[in-house]
């Protein structure tokens, strides 16, 4: 599918992207810290905290780096 020639409709798309990413990096850093919660440490709220705080970096860095590339 041809990208869109329409500015509106090209930063659209980029912000929808980065949202995706900033949601999905949240998502696996806190199903990563649940599970090491659960099944590997049982150290309480810490590992699922801990791996929200790093999916959140993560998906910042993501989102910097995807808004760099984007043509001015």
């Amino acid at each position: 599918m041809p990208q869109s020639q329409d500015p509106f409709y090209a930063g659209l798309g980029q912000a929808v992207r980065i949202g995706t990413e900033l949601l999905a990096a949240l998502i696996v850093g806190g199903g990563l810290g649940w599970a090491v919660d659960t099944y590997l440490l049982e150290t309480g709220p810490w590992g699922l905290v801990l791996g929200l705080i790093l999916g959140a970096a993560a998906g910042v860095r993501n989102a910097y780096r995807m808004a760099q590339r984007w043509p001015q």
